[in-house]
C-alpha cells in the first residue's frame, strides 16, 4: 500500500484536475458515471479517500504552518517575535478579525465535517464488512476528538456538530468546554482505544498507542479545568499504558530525533506525513523556515538549501536561553544552530574566504564556557575567549553573544540575529527559497508522555513517582557521564520546574502556549519572560486576562443568524 502521505494529496490533486477539466466549454459532457459524494462515499474505495482526506486537514493551516504555529509558539515566555512577519498574536495586538484564528477556525471545522461524514456514511453499504467500519470510524473519531481538543483548547466554549452538514447552515452552537469533553473528545478517544490496532499498515494512520497518548493530555487538561485529582489518575494511567508499550522506545541521543533520515524512529508515536514528491506535498512542513535568523544578510553568507530559508518569526526569550544547565544538558547544544561557514564570496570579512567559519553563535558572552557535540555524542568542552574586533580589521568571522559588551558593533542578538533552532531544519528541499518541507512534524513522541505523567503525579501530590518521570527524560538529555548530575529528587519537583523541563524538552514543538494555559499561568509568565532581545516588550504590555482565551472569530459570528457569543473581553 502506499504511505499516507501521498494519499490524501494524491486525492486532493486529481479531484482538482477534474474540476479544472470540467471548466474547459471544449470538452464533451457526458456522464460516464455518477460519482457524487452520496455514492462515492458509500463505496470502499470512496470511504478510504475520504479518511485520507480527514487527515490532511490538520496540516492545511495547522501543524507545521504558520497560523497554528504562531498561536502555539510565541507570545509566550519561550518565544517572542523576529523581525518579519504579522507580530500581531505575539504582542497581543490583534481583534477577532485577525485571519489567522479564522484559518485555524475553520479548517478545524472542515476536518470535523470531514470525519462526521465518514461516520455517518458508513453504516450505509451493506456490503462492506463490519471490521473494516469499525477500523475506519475508530479512525474518524481519533481525528474528530483531536480537531475539537485544538478547538477547545484555543477558543473554549464552541460549536458542537457530531453529525455530517450538508448545505448552509446559518446558526451554531456555543457548547460548553466540559460537555465538549464529556460528549466528544473523550468518548471518542475511548472508542478509538477499544478498535484502533496498535500498528496500522500505513505509517501516519491512527493506532491504539496514539489515541491513548491523546487521550492522557485531554485528562490532563480536563484535570486542570475541573481540578479533580481522579481525572489526573487517569491520565497518569493512560501515559504509563504508553511508556510500557513495547512498540515504543526513547532513543539514547537527543540529536537523533531530528536527523532527517531517522524520522520513523522509535520515539515518535504519531506524526504528521509530507510527501518527498514536490507534486503532491501541498503545504509541506514549514516549520523550518520560522525559528531561522536573518544569517544570509550577514559578512560572508547568502541563502542556501543547508541553512535554509528565514523567515525571522520567533526569536528565543533570553529565559528561554537561561534554561539549560549546559555544562549537563546537552539539549540546547543538540536544538541550536551555532556555527555557519561562509558560501557568498561577494560578501566575505577582509581576511574571509568560502569554506571559513563565517558567523559564531554560542549562546554564550565572552569568557564563558561552551560545548560542542563529540563523537558519539560526548561533550567537548571550550571558552569564548576571542572578542569581536571591527570588521575593518582582519576577521575572518563575526563573533554574536547573547549580551552586548561594551557598546562594540555586532555583538548582542537583536531581532534579526539570534540563537536559532536548529531542530526543523530541511536539507531534502529541491531549492534554496522552496517553503514546502518533507520533514514529519511529530505530534505526539514518548518522552512527553513521561512528562504528562510527571505533571498529574505533581497534581495529586506523589513526588516520588513525578521525580521518577522527570528523570528519565532528564538523564536521557545528559551528557555522557553525567546522567546523575542531571537527576533530582522529590524535593525539587513543583510545576515550575514541569513547566522549566517541557520548554526544554519540546522547545518550538507547538506546546507552550497550552501549557501556560492549562495550567493558569500565562499572564504570569508572558509579564516575567516574554521580552525579546533588543526590542519593546509588547506582549509584557500587551497581554490581559481576555488573552487567555482566544476570540472567537468575526467570521463565524458575521455569518451566524442566531446570536453567537464572543468570548469575555472581546
Amino acid at each position: 500500500m502506499e504511505n499516507l502521505k501521498y494519499k490524501a494529496t494524491i486525492t486532493t490533486v486529481l479531484l482538482t484536475i477534474f474540476a479544472l477539466l470540467s471548466c474547459n466549454d471544449y470538452l464533451e459532457e457526458n456522464m460516464i458515471s455518477d460519482v457524487s459524494s452520496d455514492s462515492y462515499y458509500t463505496t470502499k474505495e470512496g470511504l478510504e479517500d475520504a479518511m485520507n482526506a480527514a487527515y490532511s486537514y490538520l496540516k492545511v493551516q495547522y501543524f507545521g504552518q504558520e497560523p497554528g504555529m504562531s498561536m502555539t509558539v510565541y507570545g509566550t515566555d519561550l518565544h517572542s517575535n523576529g523581525s518579519d512577519g504579522n507580530k500581531k498574536l505575539g504582542q497581543y495586538n490583534f481583534d477577532p478579525s485577525l485571519g489567522e484564528l479564522w484559518e485555524v477556525w475553520s479548517t478545524m471545522y472542515q476536518g470535523i465535517n470531514q470525519c462526521n461524514a465518514i461516520i455517518e456514511r458508513t453504516d450505509k453499504n451493506g456490503e462492506i464488512n463490519e471490521e473494516f467500519k469499525i477500523g475506519l470510524k475508530a479512525e474518524a473519531r481519533f481525528l474528530r476528538a483531536m480537531y475539537y481538543f485544538i478547538l477547545v483548547r484555543q477558543f473554549g466554549d464552541v460549536h458542537l456538530t457530531l453529525s455530517e452538514t450538508i448545505g448552509v447552515e446559518t446558526e451554531a452552537n456555543k457548547t460548553s468546554r466540559n460537555e465538549l469533553y464529556q460528549t466528544a473528545i473523550i468518548p471518542d478517544l475511548e472508542y478509538g482505544i477499544a478498535n484502533l490496532p496498535d500498528k496500522q499498515v500505513d505509517y501516519g494512520r491512527a493506532t491504539k498507542g496514539a489515541a491513548q497518548f491523546l487521550l492522557s493530555k485531554v485528562y490532563l487538561t480536563y484535570g486542570w479545568l475541573k481540578n479533580d485529582k481522579e481525572i489526573f489518575k487517569k491520565s497518569i494511567g493512560l501515559a504509563e499504558e504508553i511508556i510500557r508499550d513495547e512498540n515504543y522506545s526513547l532513543l539514547s541521543d537527543y540529536a537523533d530525533l531530528w536527523k532527517i533520515d531517522n524520522q520513523k524512529n522509535s520515539e515518535v508515536i504519531w506524526s504528521i506525513q509530507n510527501s518527498t514528491d514536490p507534486l503532491t506535498r501541498g503545504n509541506g512542513n514549514r516549520s523550518h523556515l520560522f525559528f531561522l535568523m536573518g544569517y544570509d544578510k550577514l559578512p560572508g553568507m547568502k541563502r542556501s538549501i543547508e541553512y535554509g530559508r528565514p523567515y525571522i518569526r520567533y526569536s528565543p526569550t533570553p529565559y528561554a536561553l537561561s534554561l539549560w544547565n549546559r555544562e549537563f544538558d546537552s539539549r540546547y547544544y543538540k536544538s541550536y544552530q551555532h556555527v555557519w561557514f561562509a558560501n557568498n564570496s561577494a560578501n566575505v570579512l577582509p581576511a574571509q574566504k568560502v569554506g571559513d567559519t563565517a558567523i559564531f553563535l554560542p549562546g554564550v558572552n565572552i569568557g564563558q564556557k561552551y560545548y560542542i557535540p563529540g563523537e558519539n555524542g560526548s561533550r567537548v568542552e571550550k571558552t569564548l575567549t576571542q572578542n569581536y574586533v571591527d570588521v575593518h580589521h582582519n576577521q575572518t568571522h563575526v563573533i554574536y553573544t547573547p549580551e552586548e559588551r561594551n557598546g562594540e558593533a555586532g555583538t548582542g542578538y537583536t531581532e534579526r540575529v539570534y540563537a536559532s533552532l536548529g531542530k526543523f531544519i530541511d536539507p531534502t528541499r529541491e531549492s534554496t527559497n522552496l517553503k514546502e518541507g518533507t520533514r514529519d512534524f511529530f505530534v505526539m513522541r514518548l518522552a512527553e508522555a513521561y512528562l504528562i505523567a510527571a505533571e498529574a503525579y505533581t497534581k495529586i501530590d506523589d513526588k516520588v513517582n513525578a521525580a521518577k518521570m522527570l528523570n528519565v527524560v532528564r538523564k536521557r538529555a545528559a551528557w555522557p557521564g553525567f546522567e546523575s548530575q542531571m537527576e533530582i529528587t522529590e524535593s525539587e519537583v513543583g510545576l515550575d520546574l514541569i513547566l522549566e523541563e517541557r520548554g526544554r524538552e519540546l522547545l518550538g514543538e507547538m506546546q507552550r502556549w497550552y501549557d501556560l494555559s492549562r495550567m493558569g499561568v500565562l499572564l504570569d509568565r508572558v509579564k516575567l519572560y516574554s521580552n525579546a532581545t533588543n526590542s519593546p516588550n509588547y506582549a509584557k504590555d500587551n497581554i490581559a486576562e481576555k488573552h487567555t482565551l482566544r476570540p472567537i472569530p468575526q467570521n463565524q459570528i458575521d455569518r451566524t443568524f442566531n446570536v453567537y457569543e464572543q468570548n469575555q473581553g472581546w
